[in-house]
């Protein structure tokens, strides 16, 4: 049985295209992420320029959905108790 043609919409090569863009050498995994999401998070809120530590957390956070699900209900929170 022949598998069905597969090609990739203009929108979804665009993705891969931006997410490659966004890889590093070296790239934090979840747990690593998620370990420090909280202090980025914070200095967000305060407006802090990120040093190179919360530059790689931002970098996760833009390629990995499940990590900017966590990222974005702590900035909910956080937000709500300003």
């Amino acid at each position: 049985m022949k598998p069905p043609d597969q090609q990739l919409t203009s929108a979804q090569v665009g993705s891969v295209l931006k997410m490659l863009a966004l890889t590093t050498e070296r790239e934090l995994n979840c747990s690593e992420c998620l370990q420090h999401v909280g202090e980025f998070a914070e200095t967000r809120l305060a407006s802090q320029p990120v040093d190179a530590v919360m530059a790689s957390i931002e970098q996760h956070l833009a390629l990995c959905p499940e990590c900017r699900e966590e990222f974005e209900a702590l900035m909910t929170i956080l937000q709500a108790g300003q």
